[in-house]
């Protein structure tokens, strides 16, 4: 029976209303880990609170409260000191939790019952891979054009040893890449660039759209084909800042890589 430990780690701003979702979903995924696909899995669930206003601190007590007996869960609760979006957040329940393995879940989504199981057990079998990804499902038409491109840039369908996490320097905090919502793929560029990969053809998450949200947003794009979408109607022009940030992050990879003579 294979034993291990990973963290998830949800930012949350002002999701009281899915944040309960969000953790079942983690429990969930925990319990068919251990009970439907025979594995020892301790997961611990870390919830960051970026700056709440709503009822998240009534909500984190109440969940801390019922899964406080849980043998196979630790709940843990953090917070930034304020609004500064969900890399800074995430970088902030890695530094709160313990396990070697890492999974990012946003608030308002949810883990399908084999997430944590597929990908803690691909990543125990094979320790030449830093971390691996599975394929999303949307809650909204999609073209299936899009599924590829959309699993490769975003991490609520990653999992993660925690070293290479460090070694890349976690996400990047600057606020231009929050405004310009580049979190998630610089981070996965930067993983690319460093330590290989691998993909499950598995669909293990369910990302929800509200109204507003990013994938409320897409829905129009989503459902064309890529290859018919006008992309100068979303033109992408990188802040000075993100492009110093993904310089010096390249020129330390290949530092990295020179060193340990890859």
């Amino acid at each position: 029976m294979p034993s291990a430990r990973v963290a998830v780690v949800i930012p949350t701003f002002n999701n009281a209303d899915t944040l309960v979702r969000a953790v079942e979903s983690a429990i969930i995924a925990t319990d068919h880990a251990n009970r439907a696909a025979d594995m020892d899995l301790h997961t611990e669930v870390v919830v960051v609170d970026d700056g709440s206003t709503d009822d998240t601190r009534a909500v984190l007590d109440c969940l801390a409260a019922l899964l406080d007996p849980l043998p196979a869960i630790t709940f843990k609760t953090t917070q930034t000191g304020g609004n500064k979006g969900a890399g800074p957040a995430r970088n902030a329940g890695v530094r709160h939790a313990n396990a070697p393995l890492i999974c990012f879940l946003d608030a308002d989504d949810e883990f399908l019952p084999q997430h944590l199981d597929v990908c803690v057990r691909a990543l125990l079998d094979d320790r030449e891979i830093g971390y691996v990804w599975t394929r999303r499902q949307l809650d909204v038409p999609m073209h299936p054009s899009w599924g590829p491109s959309l699993d490769r840039s975003t991490v609520m369908n990653l999992c993660i040893r925690r070293i290479w996490h460090e070694i890349v320097k976690g996400f990047p905090e600057h606020p231009d890449f929050r405004t310009m919502g580049t979190e998630d793929s610089f981070y996965r560029i930067i993983l690319r660039a460093l330590v290989p990969g691998r993909e499950i053809d598995m669909e293990t998450v369910l990302i929800h759209h509200a109204p507003g949200n990013s994938l409320d947003r897409q829905r129009d794009k989503l459902a064309t084909p890529i290859t018919e979408w006008d992309g100068t109607k979303e033109l992408f022009i990188p802040s000075d800042a993100i492009m110093a940030a993904l310089q010096e992050r390249l020129e330390y990879i290949d530092r990295l890589k020179s060193e340990m003579g890859a």
